[in-house]
């Protein structure tokens, strides 16, 4: 019995010292990276002041709510890069429809961390859900 004895006198340190610096190697690598999930929210708090050209404009009828169903074809102009097309549909309000159309410009606001997440730069429209293309 007293060979078992010292086999666990001596095993048993070592497995917690053993077991003690795996522990703190893997705090000190921090495991596996975590994906940050990024919410629609968040994307339009991030988001930064741009302008675009409406290369392209078609509105469907307004509603009982008073918006219509605008799906625009834009010239986008990002500060600090080059200018790049994007498609969004917007539902906008019947009294700015005029602001929408083919040939006119646009002020807005664009996720800089994805630039194909497209927001109007007021409360006259909202995003729909397809936007993103």
């Amino acid at each position: 019995m007293s060979s078992i004895g010292e086999i666990i006198v001596v095993a048993l340190p070592l497995l917690t010292i053993g077991l003690a610096i795996w522990f703190l190697s893997r705090m000190r690598r921090g495991g596996k990276p975590k994906k940050e999930k990024v919410d629609e929210r968040t994307r339009q708090e991030r988001a930064v002041w741009a302008w675009a050209a409406i290369l392209n404009s078609t509105q469907g009828p307004v509603s009982s709510f008073g918006v219509s169903r605008v799906e625009m074809e834009l010239q986008v102009h990002l500060p600090g890069t080059p200018p790049y097309p994007a498609k969004v549909t917007w539902l906008v309000d019947k009294e700015s429809l005029g602001f929408v159309e083919t040939g006119k410009e646009l002020s807005l606001k664009v996720d800089p961390l994805g630039p194909e997440y497209i927001y109007p730069n007021g409360s006259w429209a909202k995003p729909m859900e397809s936007s993103k293309k």
